[in-house]
């Protein structure tokens, strides 16, 4: 009985002492607070002035600030690594196979597909080359990505390298009738309002699910226009100009491939204006010789 009643004193002894712990926490966080910030007017410390005011710059969204702590992916430092931490090895079902696709496979397990990475590395660079020329003769480069999840990064590719994207539905007749379906957009000429409105075609196609985009595919044929798609397992890599054999289901992996290529076609653009810049200096120097000659 005398254990009983000593443990039933202890054990309220701590409740006690636990419950003065918490009332005291708020204190001590002001005294840290007090010290950490002084003051010079010894004014007391509210809960409005722990807010930060209007004017404080907010912090960066967390995907940015890693985007910039994080070393950016150029087509010069991709890996194999950096491809299978993105998932872009897994392929479909075995029973989904294409067996056009035999070349680019690793293996199977468990009955998945497993594509070879090294074959992906090489196709990418060699898109990435394909991005970088175009970009660097004045062509323009339009993004396709339908599927949810991939508008965004559709978007922001294309941004990045100054080109176009279709991120909600592919309209059928952009490409073969595209007086009609693009002249519905486009501005008129300011000098002949009368006259339809002038549209471009685009000189290379970047698809991000070629499988939802067979229509696309075949109007891009029509035009000679070439094609740089994701093929996966389940889809026959002849019927585009530049495949890159890597998982399409993966938004991680699709966003590193649609990353890559906006990073190479930027890099085509600063190419394109050192040498236009180059040319004008030129051009100015001759000028100035021939003004001095005469």
């Amino acid at each position: 009985m005398a254990s009983r009643a000593l443990y039933k004193t202890v054990s309220s002894a701590r409740g006690i002492a636990s419950r003065q712990n918490c009332f005291l926490r708020p204190l001590s966080t002001v005294n840290a607070l007090r010290q950490a910030q002084p003051s010079a007017s010894n004014e007391k410390i509210t809960p409005e002035s722990l807010v930060p005011p209007a004017s404080t710059p907010l912090k960066k969204p967390i995907r940015q600030a890693v985007a910039s702590a994080v070393e950016p992916i150029t087509p010069y430092n991709m890996t194999i690594s950096r491809l299978m931490a993105a998932g872009l090895h897994l392929g479909h079902s075995t029973s989904l196979w294409e067996p056009a696709t035999l070349p680019f496979i690793f293996g199977t397990r468990e009955g998945i597909s497993i594509i070879n990475l090294e074959h992906t590395l090489v196709y990418l660079r060699r898109a990435c080359n394909v991005a970088r020329e175009v970009a660097l003769r004045g062509g323009s480069i339009l993004f396709v990505g339908t599927r949810p999840g991939f508008q965004d990064l559709t978007i922001e590719a294309a941004r990045y390298c100054d080109g176009f994207h279709v991120s909600s539905k592919w309209i059928p007749g952009t490409l073969t009738n595209r007086h009609q379906v693009l002249g519905r957009h486009a501005p008129p000429d300011p000098e002949d309002p009368g006259r339809p409105p002038k549209t471009y075609k685009p000189d290379l196609i970047v698809l991000l699910n070629p499988l939802e985009h067979k229509i696309a595919i075949s109007e891009a044929q029509l035009n000679n226009i070439p094609i740089i798609a994701i093929t996966d397992t389940d889809y026959d890599p002849r019927l585009v100009s530049y495949p890159i054999p890597a998982n399409d289901d993966s938004i991680r992996g699709v966003e590193l491939v649609a990353k890559v290529l906006s990073t190479a076609a930027r890099d085509g653009l600063h190419r394109r204006k050192q040498l236009l810049d180059q040319r004008e200096k030129e051009k100015k120097l001759l000028r100035k010789q021939h003004s001095t000659k005469y």
